[in-house]
């Protein structure tokens, strides 16, 4: 019974029925379609380069993030590359090639200046010059550790208990290694810490500066938020930046110490005042601190800055439901300007004169009114006065009468 080597057909479990356009069209599978495009590449069933294409276009649709669908790029050299891209890659390694060595050039001549004994000394890489050591690897006699069949001299002199004498060495030094190497590996790591007293350059506090921040940054992630702070206080102790500012302000957030954080995120507005991750946070706090309105106007200056920035657009619709009379985001304040005065006025009254005036007769009619009043009541005192001396004068009279009187009987 000979071992035949199985098909893919029959690996994956496919039919050749399946090698169509309409089924792969209609199939929603993308791993059958991956099976199916591995059976056309291997060619065991036939070379159909239109069908490869159309299931790698399906699969495409299927699953964009397929590994059958990557495809190997060579290596960019030089003739492969535009020479305009090329230029600038060859410029920019060698500006930081010249600025590496201006760096080790101002630490060798700052340890040089001041010898301190608790200060470890640079270490050095040696210049090696590569044409010496070509020649001298030229003229070395070329000798392989492999003896050929023919040479028996070689094989006369080989001593085949020093060569596994040596293998044993080999492996014994080798277990020793990987001991100690595991044995470093378990042990917890010995932070060295500077003296305070040592002077550093301002390339060596920008580096210790930046691994400190990123420690801090791992302990922010493992939510040590004091442990944070205090490694963030370290980093700015040594070169402040506002990347820094930016992550112990965050760390304050946590700790709910707001007007710390706000501290921070202006110290970090001032070196960079557009700043968007700040100016969020800045607004975090002052929301948090119950300062909605000072946090809708920081709001407001993110969306002058991005107007499409979802959080800012989020929590400025919120403060407005909650503060009715807050303005819209993109209100403008008007600048009143105070009129000296110096400049002249300006009599308006002049600007609105009318064509024709009418005289305000109101004040006629209430004096006419009252001289009518006065004179109504004299003309009444009189008459008065008139009956009651008329009445008088018919009472001295006796009184006539008009019947007679009736005797009595």
């Amino acid at each position: 019974m000979s071992n035949k080597p199985q098909r893919l057909l029959e690996k994956y479990e496919l039919l050749l029925d399946h090698l169509d356009f309409d089924y792969i069209r209609q199939s929603n599978n993308g791993h059958e379609v991956e099976n199916i495009l591995k059976v056309l590449r291997s060619g065991e069933e036939g070379h159909f380069p239109q069908l490869t294409a159309f299931a790698e276009e399906r699969l495409k649709s299927l699953r964009p993030d397929s590994k059958l669908l990557r495809k190997e790029q060579p290596l960019a050299t030089q003739h492969t590359m535009p020479e305009e891209q090329w230029e600038n890659i060859t410029t920019r390694l060698n500006e930081w090639q010249t600025m590496m060595k201006t760096i080790e050039e101002d630490l060798r001549s700052m340890q040089d200046e001041v010898e301190d004994p608790t200060v470890p000394r640079i270490r050095s890489v040696p210049v090696i010059d590569l044409e010496q050591e070509i020649c001298v690897t030229a003229k070395a006699p070329s000798q392989s550790k492999y003896i050929k069949y023919c040479d028996y001299d070689r094989w006369d002199k080989f001593d085949a208990d020093a060569v596994a004498l040596k293998m044993d060495l080999d492996e014994e030094r080798h277990r020793e290694m990987v001991r100690i190497n595991n044995q470093k590996n378990s042990e917890m790591p010995k932070i060295v810490e500077l003296p305070p007293q040592a002077k550093l350059s301002q390339q060596e506090k920008q580096v210790i500066a930046g691994k400190l921040r990123e420690k801090g940054n791992d302990n922010f992630r493992a939510k040590e938020f004091k442990e944070a702070v205090e490694e963030y206080d370290r980093s700015l102790d040594l070169y402040p930046t506002a990347a820094c500012y930016n992550n112990r302000a965050i760390a304050y957030i946590k700790l709910q110490r707001y007007n710390e954080a706000i501290a921070d995120c202006d110290l970090c507005l001032m070196i960079e005042p557009t700043n968007l991750k700040a100016l969020l946070r800045k607004a975090q706090a002052f929301t948090l601190s119950d300062k909605k309105r000072e946090a809708y106007q920081i709001y407001c200056d993110v969306l002058r800055l991005e107007p499409s920035n979802a959080i800012a657009l989020s929590h400025t619709a919120n403060l407005r439901r909650q503060l009715t009379d807050l303005p819209p985001p993109n209100a403008v304040r008007m600048a009143i300007e105070e009129v000296s005065n110096a400049e002249p006025d300006i009599d308006f009254r002049q600007l609105v004169r009318p064509k024709h005036v009418i005289k305000d007769r109101l004040p006629e009619s209430i004096k006419q009114l009252k001289n009518d009043t006065i004179t109504l009541v004299r003309q009444h005192a009189e008459t008065l006065a008139k009956r009651d001396t008329k009445d008088m004068t018919l009472s001295t009279e006796p009184p006539r009468r008009s019947t007679p009187l009736i005797e009595e009987l």
